[in-house]
This record gives C-alpha cells, structure tokens and sequence, in this order.
C-alpha cells in the first residue's frame, strides 16, 4: 500500500487526459465558429461599409431633386456616383450641414446605386455635403464629402 500523498500509478496517466480533452474541446469550437462565418451565419461579423467615389459638380442655377437649403446663397450639387461598388439607395443619405439631410430613396435614385447615377440637391455655398451609408441607425460611414466654396 502506498503511503499517503504519494502518486500511484494509477494517477499517472490523469493530467495527458485532461490536456487531451482541452484540446480536442477547442478544437472543435474553433472549427464550429469558422464553419459559421464561411457558411455565412456570421454575415454581420464581416459587413463593412461599400467602397464608391463620388463626383461633385455645382452651378448657380438648374433644377433639383432636394433642397436643403433655401437661401440667396444657394447653388444646385450634382452628386455622380463615379465608380465602386453599387449601393443601396434606402441605405444611403446626404446630409448638408447646415442644412438638412435627405435619404437616397426621396432623390428618386434606383433601388441599387451604381457607377453614372447621380442626383442634385440645392444647397449654401457654406455648406458641407457629406454622403453617408447606414446598413442599420447604430453605425454610420461617411463616404464622401464636399465642401462649398464659402465653407
């Protein structure tokens, strides 16, 4: 009979199996968790926002889709998609500081955004256009931004 606190042999083997078990716990998680993303379970994990250019051109008179500002001082924006990828136009807003903001939807832009749309909006020669996309309220990205000539 062993002494007491002393191993015996049959509490050698205790430890490999435990770290065995660990590893084989793991690993099946970790393989769980990709299987989701690359199957597409995990879309929101990896959503960013679209990559697009856009073009500004303004003038002293024309005919709007928006207004979002009525002053004296105010001149028409042609916002032209240039290039990039196509965006949703309900996930789209162009906002005019100061000023107001519009959604893509009331600019009468297709459901899908792409190369060559564009839109005019009146605006200040102060102001600062900025074009922001929001999939949800929670996060928003500014994709483009202009300046006017008096900002």
């Amino acid at each position: 009979m062993a002494a007491s606190g002393s191993i015996s042999a049959r509490d050698d083997a205790v430890s490999p199996v435990v770290g065995a078990t660990l590893m084989i716990a793991i690993s099946i998680i970790l393989a769980a968790v990709i299987a989701v993303i690359v199957m597409g379970g995990g879309n929101g994990l990896l959503e960013t926002s679209p990559q697009a250019t856009f073009q500004f051109t303004y003038a002293d008179n024309g005919t709007a889709d928006a207004t979002l500002n009525e002053s004296d001082a105010a001149v028409w924006l042609t916002i032209t998609h240039a290039g990039g990828d196509r965006i949703k136009s309900s996930e789209l807003r162009i906002r005019a500081s100061p000023g107001g903001t519009v959604s893509g939807r009331k600019l009468g832009l297709s459901s899908n955004v792409t190369a060559g749309a564009s839109t005019t909006v009146r605006v200040d020669t102060d102001s600062t256009v900025r074009i922001i996309h929001s999939r949800d309220r929670s996060q928003s990205t500014i994709l483009a931004q202009w300046n006017g000539p008096a900002a």
